[in-house]
């Protein structure tokens, strides 16, 4: 059985906020001057990151398309 996440909870809410600030500081740092192997690790990290942000807008499969939020 797949736990089920709560977005609206305050331990989703400090998720979400670390998660947009290493965001940001990662696309920072994707934008200086760095070997391609540290450039793949930055990209690869803000891929990663973005994915864990986008948890919390995929749809509910158990909801029709026309009945999410």
């Amino acid at each position: 059985m797949k736990p089920e996440l709560d977005f609206r909870s305050p331990t989703w809410r400090a998720i979400e906020t670390h998660a947009t600030e290493r965001l940001a500081a990662l696309r920072l740092s994707n934008d200086r001057s760095a070997p391609i192997e540290a450039t793949e690790n930055t990209r690869g990290q803000i891929k990663a990151w973005k994915e864990l942000l986008a948890l919390a807008k995929k749809p509910d499969p158990a909801q029709p398309a026309g009945d999410q939020p």
